[in-house]
């Protein structure tokens, strides 16, 4: 329950006429009404409310409100009630959010809605009658239940598991997940399934911190966090029933649907799985299909045709579809004619079996009907690795302009040889990828298919590059070289914030396209890659994929005989590894980039990883010889004249030397630090180091200081807008003031709390675990609540 706001489907007044019992269903994670913006800005405006006024009061930052007044960011659910609070709008404005929604069963929604866009299901009656049946075991049993959809590629499953899953959301209120296994995927490997438990525990609120690195420690937290909840879990395109196994949860309430191209009997003989196979349609559910998209006179006109057409596509939903739009781009062409084209076509191909047959003729139909320039992007997206990507990636494998390669992106989802799936995101279908890398194969020179991949590699490297310096600028980056002819600019002048989303974003891609560079002998890309993406992966510590990109960059630094990316990339493998405490395999790692960087003569490299062995003996709470290693660093820095990296090693000699009980010392080391952040205008991490110094004048019982510090930080933090930061620091506030303030604390927390619900991180759980251990009650004491504009930048 939200303040007086329940969340559910209806709108209904108290038999009093108060607002208490509104009742208004907010079951989406963001909105699709488009007067919400328009509405919004009214309701602030009649409140005599200027944007920093209800920023203020609502703890979201004037650039976010201004983007959703105005249309450009959608709105989430938690921000539609904030504001409806804060402008006194009684719950319309969460009404009108709502009310795309439709009236359902009023239903508390606690978890993420994940579900893709997929096409709309046509037919299927008995299948959905299956799948009905086998939620009605959900409540029965005493454990999961697991349906598995298996069938040909391209027969629906995913437009099956999809619609079904969105009709019965409504029955699992904890959250609908969703996940890619790539069991099938063209160009990339199947998901490990530490990777998909990492991402559920994620999505779930648990802190990196805390995810085990074993895989099974992993599916054992995930069954832990789905006890005693009703959670359906969407798991596409399985390739084994041992990648499915993992994943499961073990207690009833929860629902597991997998797609698979194969019957995964296994799940059947030992989770007790309900296996429903999809087949093709049925000659009259394809006849419907084509019907919805070219319009019933048409089919009427020429039944037999139409029967002719479907017939050509083996009734496979996927040739269906992308036959119908063939059709439908040629309105005066008589459906015989465009039969007797696809019956030439289906039998000029070289093909393995029936259904292949089919979905090659029919997307070879629709291929030779595009303009030259979009069939060349359409088989180069095919050299793309990842599931997803974005137009600058794909003008990027062309080498032309992005507002060229926008137009040619429309041709192709016109006819569904792409699909748009978000704002400037958009995939191929397995089958379509597959029949992309053919045509590569066919008709690009090796040396066209090998410079097509080079830019792609180029664009994620520099952009990756740019995207991290947004995040930390002051952090050193080993020299990307200059991008190659053709290769576009980063998407948007990259604001913190917007780097992070990138990253965010593209961080499935970027494993991938590391991945590429090793597999192509692009070496030096490989492991520049992991590289430049350290500021990103330290920040939001997504270990699997930290992990990943950097075991293959060690592999590309050591194929390509370079020892200075070796001993830099085994310097960042270490800090993963030191933060999931394996602290001897850290170890190892840095004494080795040690020795290689003095073999190398790399003096600025020795310092950090110095400084990295510093903080690894910090953790193994040997604080002496943390001094010593930190010491030793400061020395590296200061011969070499690199001052960030002094004042970072020295910020770290403050915090071990604060571990040992040596206040003064570590005052020292932390006012050092800062005077030299401050001479170097680096505000990122000033706003670090005074975070730090807070709390360790709150442990000297210096309250007064100690809450002074905290406020130039929260000044450094808004002033670069960073946010994470921002909310970091409100947390460490909140601890400090906790003995001697409990209702300041808490204060602090929930305007942290209300960065990390707006910038969706996974720490926002465990904050409100400290709120909610904590009695409201006045202010008293030294502590301070915190001021209205805590969270405004």
């Amino acid at each position: 329950m939200t303040g007086g706001i329940r969340l559910t489907s209806t709108v209904t007044r108290s038999p009093g006429g108060g607002q208490g019992g509104r009742c208004i269903r907010l079951n989406g994670i963001r909105n699709k009404y488009p007067d919400i913006g328009p509405e919004l800005r009214r309701r602030r405006v009649e409140a005599g409310l200027s944007l920093q006024g209800l920023a203020d009061l609502c703890h979201y930052s004037v650039g976010h409100i201004s983007n959703v007044e105005n249309g450009n960011k959608a709105a989430s659910r938690e921000f539609v009630l904030v504001c409806d609070r804060a402008l006194d709008a009684g719950g319309e404005l969460a009404a009108l959010w709502a009310a795309s929604e439709g009236p359902t069963d009023p239903v508390s929604w606690r978890g993420p809605l994940q579900l893709p866009s997929v096409p709309r299901l046509v037919g299927r009656s008995a299948l959905i009658a299956e799948l009905d049946a086998a939620l009605a075991m959900v409540s029965e049993g005493q454990s999961s239940v697991v349906v598995t959809l298996d069938g040909a590629a391209g027969s629906g499953k995913t437009t099956l598991a999809v619609t079904w899953s969105r009709r019965i959301r409504d029955s699992f209120p904890d959250g609908v997940f969703f996940y890619d296994l790539r069991g099938y995927s063209a160009n990339s490997d199947p998901a490990e399934p530490s990777e998909v438990i990492e991402a559920f525990l994620h999505d779930l609120g648990v802190p990196p911190a805390v995810v085990p690195a074993n895989t099974d420690r992993r599916a054992a937290l995930l069954r832990t966090r789905l006890d005693r909840t009703r959670t359906l879990l969407v798991l596409d395109n399985a390739s084994s029933a041992e990648q499915v196994r993992p994943l499961l949860p073990g207690s009833p309430g929860c629902l597991v649907v997998v797609t698979s191209r194969r019957r995964l009997s296994g799940l059947a003989v030992r989770e007790g799985a309900r296996c429903v196979t999809v087949p093709s349609f049925t000659p009259a559910e394809a006849v419907g299909l084509l019907r919805e998209a070219i319009g019933g006179s048409r089919v009427d006109d020429e039944p037999v045709a139409a029967r002719d057409i479907v017939r050509l596509c083996a009734h496979l939903p996927l040739a269906v579809r992308v036959a119908a739009e063939h059709v439908a781009a040629h309105p005066h062409m008589p459906l015989g004619v465009l039969a007797g084209e696809l019956s030439a076509m289906d039998s000029r191909l070289d093909v393995l079996c029936r259904e292949d047959e089919a979905v090659r003729a029919v997307f070879s139909w629709s291929y030779r009907a595009l303009s030259s320039g979009a069939a060349r992007l359409f088989r180069l997206l095919g050299l793309h690795p990842g599931e997803r990507l974005h137009p600058h990636a794909a003008a990027a494998l062309g080498g032309v302009p992005v507002a060229s390669v926008t137009a040619l992106l429309g041709e192709l989802s016109c006819v569904h040889l792409v699909d748009e799936v978000g704002l400037d995101r958009y995939r191929q279908h397995d089958l379509l990828k597959a029949y992309a890398v053919e045509r590569a194969c066919e008709e690009e020179t090796a040396a066209q298919r090998d410079a097509a991949t080079a830019r792609l590699l180029d664009w994620y490297l520099h952009t990756a590059g740019r995207a991290n310096d947004a995040i930390a600028p002051r952090y050193p980056n080993p020299p990307l070289g200059a991008a190659r002819p053709g290769v576009p600019d980063a998407p948007v002048g990259f604001t913190y914030r917007g780097a992070v989303a990138w990253c965010e974003e593209e961080l499935g891609n970027l494993v991938a396209v590391g991945q590429l560079a090793h597999r192509v002998g692009e070496y030096g890309h490989a492991w520049r890659l992991a590289v430049v993406m350290w500021n990103f992966l330290y920040l939001r510590k997504p270990w699997t994929a930290w992990v990943a990109m950097h075991e293959t960059g060690l592999a590309a630094a050591r194929a390509d005989g370079d020892v200075a990316g070796e001993a830099w990339v085994l310097n960042n493998l270490a800090q993963a590894h030191r933060e999931r405490r394996l602290f001897d395999l850290a170890a190892s790692e840095l004494h080795l980039a040690l020795r290689l960087r003095r073999e190398v003569g790399d003096g600025v490299g020795q310092a950090w990883t110095l400084t990295g062995l510093g903080y690894l003996e910090s953790d193994r709470e040997d604080h002496e010889a943390a001094v010593a290693a930190f010491t030793a660093a400061v020395g590296l820095f200061e011969q070499a004249g690199d001052r960030y990296g002094e004042a970072v090693a020295v910020d770290g000699l403050g915090e071990a030397h604060r571990r040992l009980g040596s206040w003064e010392s570590a005052l020292e080391n932390f006012g050092h630090a800062l005077s030299i952040m401050r001479a170097g205008a680096d505000r990122y991490s000033e706003g670090y180091t005074l975070t730090r110094l807070g709390s360790t004048l709150a442990s000297l019982g210096r309250c007064a200081e100690a809450l002074a510090h905290f406020d130039l930080a929260l000044d450094a933090r808004r002033e670069i807008g960073d946010r994470w930061g921002e909310a970091e620091t409100l947390i460490a506030r909140g601890d400090a003031l906790l003995a001697r303030d409990p209702a300041a604390a808490r204060s602090s927390w929930e305007a942290a709390v209300a960065i990390l619900d707006e910038l969706g991180d996974a720490r926002v759980g465990e904050v409100r675990d400290r709120i909610d251990a904590v009695p409201r009650q006045r202010a008293s004491g030294c502590g301070t609540g915190i001021t209205s504009s805590a969270s405004s930048p």
